[in-house]
């Protein structure tokens, strides 16, 4: 049996797209998304690595499969045939085509590949689909958020090269596998966690996201923070701080979900938060902490895009992004709507939907870390919250002076196919777990139904009840909190831009003036030498002859100091004399005697 690397068909796929437009660019489209899913279903682990040799002693693994690869690899083509079917609703923009297929196969190529080489070269593939996604859509910020975008990720991508050098060098190897403590440690966690979206190096993602199209965000949603996700578990062995970066994460993202208005903006945050469970599963390094992680990038890629493409439908049909400016739309858009519930209540836990399955999983792996469980369940509280504020706010909440018949309606049918179907993988996977506990590497059941979870499920749910009930600002409208930690860094910048146009500037003109200075008073003394030293030995010795020399013979000096001074350099002077010769043969004497020496 063999097979082909997934990334290859997305890659074929591409270079046809600039022959045709339309129609038949968005039957080809679907076709490669057909196909590519096929292939990858149809892998196993039977089928040969395929292996070539870059160097000698240095091979790059364009295919190797296992459980964990067979998972990811299948989510993420499903995931892209579901982007590909919802984006047929118009015709794209070429660049944009192109990079929604571009994101499909650098993520394929991450997850099949065997060697940190071929992992490195989709990696960055996969930034550069990410940015021409990001400037297709020419939305206003588009490309400033572009270019900050491709700033982050190059910092990111040159920490992860540093990390596999040094791998390469320790060990020999550029297999993926644990990395040894040390500089390669660190410079690969920055790396990888920087498309993780670990803090404080995330602002670069609900910058991006909330720029794109509206497919665009349904693609972005996908694929780069979940193919970091695959890798952190792939190379494993981190340590329990990775676990607690994922607690941080789980609250931090969830807590400025909370303070949005901008409703794309605030799903950015929430794929933090939910990226936040896997990192603290993988973290926690068990058998069920690795496979709870798994489980909840699986699921998490299910509800997040669920919502991101109900967010577009809504942008699409009403032009508006901000959840103060929405309201009843589940009178004119129910199909909308229902897929918005399910998406929501699928990311708040409700038992009988995916995501309760994956977060219950990871909450009860992460009861190994003291402390991290509680962080877990207090953001998942917090997740609850802002779910109400999205569905309520959005399509629950009278729309004030408006008539139900000129509300908007639902989107075209290839953008209700797809939320659809993405719906119902959310409720199978919720009624059936063992459909994706079943395909864990390490078989970790999920029991979403048993008493302890339901109770689990209860409290989280009941306490943010009391908390909507109590607080009444959590059930109003806003207008949004867009302030976060790269403030510090835009101050720093401006801080870095000031020095460098100011201080340094003039500590810099000064010494160059400086220099001018010594430059000039050597070529003004190479002009008459000895002119030159006769004049600073007169100087140096004046004082001392108006002390001890009478009146005229001190005039006379001072008389011929004057003439010397300003008849320099044309003055000419003779050095030689016997004083001079003494003095001559002297250092002949000197450097005879040390030249003997030696």
């Amino acid at each position: 049996m063999t097979g082909l690397p997934p990334a290859l068909i997305y890659l074929i796929g591409i270079l046809f797209l600039p022959l045709l437009a339309g129609g038949a660019r968005k039957a080809w489209t679907l076709f490669i998304g057909v196909v590519g899913l096929g292939l990858t279903l149809g892998l196993s682990p039977a089928v040969p690595e395929i292996v070539i040799r870059v160097l000698p002693g240095i091979d790059t693994v364009l295919l190797t499969v296992d459980p964990v690869r067979d998972l990811a690899g299948g989510i993420f083509a499903i995931s892209g045939l579901l982007v590909l079917v919802y984006a047929v609703y118009r015709d794209l923009p070429l660049v944009e085509t192109i990079g929604i297929l571009a994101s499909i196969a650098a993520a394929m190529g991450v997850v099949y590949a065997g060697d940190f080489i071929t992992v490195f070269v989709f990696w960055e593939a996969l930034a550069v689909a990410s940015i021409a996604i990001i400037w297709s859509s020419r939305s206003p910020g588009s490309s400033a958020a572009g270019y900050r975008y491709i700033l982050y990720h190059v910092f990111g991508g040159a920490c992860l090269l540093a990390g596999i050098v040094y791998t390469l060098s320790a060990s020999g190897s550029a297999a993926i596998g644990p990395v040894a403590d040390g500089p390669a440690l660190v410079f690969m966690l920055i790396g990888i966690g920087m498309n993780a979206a670990f803090i404080p190096i995330h602002t670069w993602l609900p910058d991006a996201y909330p720029k794109a199209s509206v497919v665009g965000s349904v693609a972005l949603s996908i694929f780069t923070t979940k193919a970091a996700v695959f890798l952190l578990a792939g190379v494993g062995g981190w340590g329990v701080a990775v676990a607690w970066m994922g607690g941080a994460m789980a609250l931090y993202g969830a807590v400025f979900a909370l303070m949005q208005d901008d409703l794309r903006r605030l799903l950015g945050y929430s794929i933090i938060s939910q990226v936040g469970y896997m990192v603290a599963g993988i973290g926690v390094g068990s058998v069920a902490g690795v496979d709870a992680g798994l489980a909840h990038m699986v699921n998490d890629i299910l509800f997040k895009s669920l919502l991101f493409m109900a967010a577009g439908a809504v942008i699409l049909r009403t032009g508006s992004h901000r959840l103060s400016e929405m309201g009843g739309l589940w009178r004119t858009m129910p199909v909308t709507t229902l897929s918005a519930l399910i998406g929501g209540l699928a990311l708040a836990g409700l038992p009988g939907l995916n995501g309760a399955v994956s977060k219950g999983m990871a909450i009860e792996a992460a009861g190994a870390v003291p402390y991290l469980a509680p962080i877990l369940m207090v953001s998942a509280v917090i997740t609850v919250i802002y779910v109400f504020r999205i569905l309520y706010l959005g399509f629950f909440r009278p729309a004030e002076g408006t008539r139900e018949g000129i509300l908007p309606r639902d989107p075209p049918v290839p953008m209700l196919l797809a939320m659809g179907a993405t719906a119902i993988l959310c409720v199978a996977i919720g009624l059936f777990p063992h459909l994706l506990t079943d395909l864990l590497p390490g078989g970790t059941p999920a029991h979403p139904f048993a008493a302890s979870h339901l109770l689990e499920s209860a409290g989280i749910f009941a306490v943010a009840g009391v908390l909507l009930a109590l607080v009444r600002p959590l059930r109003r409208s806003w207008g949004g909190f867009e302030t976060d930690i790269d403030t510090l860094y835009i101050q720093a910048g401006r801080a870095v831009v000031w020095f460098s146009s100011h201080p340094l500037v003039e500590v810099t003109d000064a010494i160059g003036r400086g220099i001018g200075r010594v430059v000039a008073f050597f070529q003004h003394v190479s002009a008459n030498p000895a002119a030159a030293i006769q004049i600073a030995w007169k100087t140096l010795a004046l004082p001392f002859v108006r002390i001890f020399w009478g009146l005229e013979r001190s005039a006379a000096y001072e008389k011929d100091l004057v003439f010397l001074r300003d008849n320099y350099p044309e003055i000419q002077t003779s050095i030689w004399g016997g004083s001079y010769g003494i003095i001559f043969v002297c250092i002949l004497v000197f450097l005879y005697f040390l030249f003997s020496l030696t």
